[in-house]
């Protein structure tokens, strides 16, 4: 809410503000594909794009099915967290298990 309000009501003068939230008893998995300058100098624009929207449209399935949550998708980098938004306890396992799935996704 405090993000949608500032991008109604920006603060003059402000470039980007940064919005920090502490949370704890969360498991985080970041993703980085192996080889990628490799492969992306080998595809054309349009079907690295294609690929990268497939395999993270699949992770995104996957982080349903795993409890998490992406949080960020930054080139060829895929981030999400188990925990949020609501607690849980087996926050690891879950992160676990989405890690050992997107192996399997992308294998």
């Amino acid at each position: 809410m405090e993000m949608k309000a500032d991008i109604i009501k920006p603060v003059e003068g402000q470039f980007h503000k940064i919005y920090i939230q502490r949370h704890e008893n969360v498991s985080m998995v970041f993703a980085d594909i192996v080889g990628f300058t490799v492969l992306a100098s080998q595809c054309t624009a349009q079907e690295l794009v294609r690929l990268l929207n497939e395999l993270f449209g699949r992770f995104d399935q996957l982080a349903d099915d795993n409890h998490c949550l992406r949080i960020k998708i930054l080139g060829d980098c895929y981030y999400c967290v188990s925990g949020l938004p609501e607690p849980r306890s087996d926050h690891a396992r879950c992160a676990v298990e989405m890690g050992l799935d997107m192996i399997d996704a992308i294998a």
